[in-house]
């Protein structure tokens, strides 16, 4: 047999490269506008080695979540976030251009929170693009399709989950009713505090932004500062999940 393949405006529908000659498998649909020519076997390969499940589409059945790379490719095909659900199907997105994995490095996945309260888990993914910071980006599953969702007032929808160094750190997490936490921290002069701004995003109801955040404003001890703000500290994401932290 022979594996065909069939463009749809904005939608690839191809078929796993391991289902070629060992029975039929389930189309991967990729959300994305370019083609990139080894993304089908990437795909398969990382959802293959992926031993996380989770369910992401809410209907109260695991499935399969891995990060796929491509290290030697060309952006935008070095990265992608792929799903296969547990009654059959397989998505995948690509990861935005901006933040992929730096040549030679990979993604991977790092958080599974179920921000808004929804039932199916969002899946962060740290895309490897920075070599002094966790640059992460977001994906959700809705309407049928896996799909990035941006962070308001970051470089392309990416956010640092952990980064900044010692004088400058950032952080990023979630809270246990699932609004998505962005912080940023300064030290001071005498090196005793941090002057800390907190933004507290609730999802929108379509899963796919946030609205109005909350802001708070703090100055702590630098001692205090990961057990004040735990986005600065970690666990990232364990507040609105039962997954990865």
């Amino acid at each position: 047999m022979r594996c065909r393949h069939i463009l749809i405006p904005l939608v690839l529908m191809v078929l796993v490269a391991a289902g070629c000659g060992t029975g039929p498998e389930p189309p991967t649909r990729v959300s994305a506008v370019p083609q990139c020519p080894n993304q089908q076997a990437v795909v398969a390969r990382a959802l293959h080695h992926s031993h996380l499940r989770v369910d992401v589409n809410g209907d109260g059945t695991p499935d399969t979540v891995a990060a796929a790379s491509d290290p030697g490719a060309a952006k935008p095909c070095r990265g992608f976030v792929a799903v296969r659900m547990s009654g059959g199907g397989v998505y995948a997105a690509h990861l935005i251009p901006a933040a992929v994995p730096m040549r030679g490095f990979r993604a991977r996945v790092v958080g599974v929170p179920r921000l808004g309260g929804r039932a199916g888990a969002d899946i962060v993914v740290d895309t490897s693009a920075a070599v002094d910071a966790m640059l992460a980006q977001l994906f959700t599953f809705t309407g049928g399709r896996l799909r990035a969702v941006h962070v308001p007032g970051e470089p392309d929808g990416s956010f640092i989950v952990v980064g900044g160094g010692v004088v400058f750190p950032r952080g990023a997490g979630c809270t246990r009713d699932g609004r998505l936490i962005v912080s940023h921290a300064a030290q001071t002069a005498d090196r005793r505090s941090f002057r800390v701004t907190r933004r507290t995003y609730p999802l929108q109801p379509d899963g796919l932004g946030f609205t109005r955040p909350e802001v708070t404003r703090a100055t702590v001890p630098v001692n205090q500062l990961g057990v004040r703000f735990h986005e600065f500290a970690g666990p990232h994401w364990r507040s609105c999940s039962g997954g990865l932290t």
